[in-house]
């Protein structure tokens, strides 16, 4: 069965809004679950204070207010996830595998809970 662009595109657009969501909705929440641990993650990050600060909550506020911008910028440049998908798909592509490498990267020098 071959794969539909336009549905890979609208998977990977929502999945990048959540985090938008989260990070501009509820950032204290997002602090523990991407960054302190200890929430749908066993582990918890040392260093850090268990609640997030003022100035954690603004930046995750400023990081989901600009992801979340590019995603509805994407979404109406593609008209809906439904043009241009060959192109959006592959800067979708690059976005997930950076956060691959960062992942990998804060995993290996424990800046993030596991």
């Amino acid at each position: 069965m071959p794969i539909n662009p336009v549905a890979v595109l609208k998977v990977s657009t929502g999945m990048a809004s959540g985090y938008a969501l989260a990070m501009f909705f509820a950032p204290g929440l997002a602090y523990k679950l991407f960054f302190k641990g200890g929430l749908a993650m066993p582990g918890k990050t040392e260093g850090l204070p268990d609640e997030a600060e003022k100035v954690h909550k603004t930046m995750l506020r400023w990081f989901g207010f600009a992801l979340g911008f590019t995603q509805i910028q994407k979404a109406k440049l593609t008209n809906g996830c439904t043009e241009n998908t060959k192109g959006a798909l592959e800067v979708d592509a690059l976005l997930w595998a950076t956060a691959g490498v960062l992942h990998g990267d804060a995993l290996s020098n424990k800046s993030q809970p596991k």
